[in-house]
């Protein structure tokens, strides 16, 4: 546990020398914060453009708080999962090729610790980066559009964050097996293809971890219907990923001295 602890606050330092923990955190919130805006001041921005009438304009809806939230967290399901991605495609590779990994891993540091290190490690900056660009998002919904029920809120962000946590296990497993931008056009893959199955046959794929994103989006309307199978997926999924990830690092050559 010591050395695991070791470990993790070392990610921690590396992220913050490589930026990391500045620049991902800055692009959530935009990402958080561009929603209710755009959609508040969307009128105003068209009136600009010259080709709309203004009698089209005074047409349009005014998006409710929910749907604002609910579109908001949809740019965290698409060009979020793309920034875990491409930042976290090297997370063991990168080491291993270095020659870190081995360095490491040879001072009696198990190949468990060092992977649930780097996992903890990537959680905690998604973890900042999503509560402050979700915090902002629904600061300026509230404001912008009017209240959101904060138990939804809440309840979505959980959810959200369940899917990010198993996308990085994903990610986390294809680094120790691949290098660089591989991991992470596989990791996108896969989770692409989990949403587009639960989507078109939602009926037999009830059980994938896709599911937890109609769930996030059903909780602002108060229709969602909890499944456990979900909930279970996910969390196995993880466990897996990390197990395997572990494995696949001994089998890689790197004696574990533990």
């Amino acid at each position: 546990m010591k050395i695991t602890w070791l470990m993790y606050r070392k990610e921690l330092l590396e992220m913050v020398r490589s930026y990391k923990l500045l620049w991902i955190p800055v692009v959530f919130i935009l990402l958080g914060v561009m929603q209710p805006i755009t959609s508040f001041y969307l009128p105003n921005i068209l009136a600009a453009s010259g080709d709309i009438s203004a009698e089209l304009l005074t047409q349009l809806p005014v998006p409710l708080p929910a749907d604002v939230m609910v579109q908001s967290l949809s740019q965290y399901s698409t060009i979020g999962i793309l920034i875990i991605a491409i930042a976290g495609m090297n997370i063991v590779a990168g080491e291993r090729y270095s020659g870190t990994a081995a360095l490491v891993l040879v001072r009696s540091v198990p190949s468990l610790s060092f992977i649930i290190a780097k996992w903890m490690g990537q959680l905690t900056l998604l973890f900042v980066s999503f509560t402050l660009g979700y915090g902002g998002a629904w600061y300026y919904t509230a404001i912008l559009m009017g209240p959101v029920r904060w138990g939804d809120a809440l309840i979505a962000g959980a959810l959200y964050f369940l899917w990010f946590a198993f996308a990085q296990s994903l990610l986390l497993l294809f680094s120790t097996i691949f290098r660089g931008s591989a991991a992470a056009v596989i990791s996108l893959l896969i989770m692409g293809a989990l949403s587009v199955t639960y989507s078109l046959i939602p009926s037999w794929f009830s059980w994938s971890p896709a599911r937890i994103l109609n769930f996030a989006n059903a909780t602002f309307a108060g229709e969602v219907n909890y499944t456990a199978a979900t909930f279970v997926t996910s969390v196995l999924g993880c466990l897996v990923c990390l197990a395997a990830s572990a494995w696949l690092l001994r089998r890689q050559g790197i004696p574990d001295q533990s």
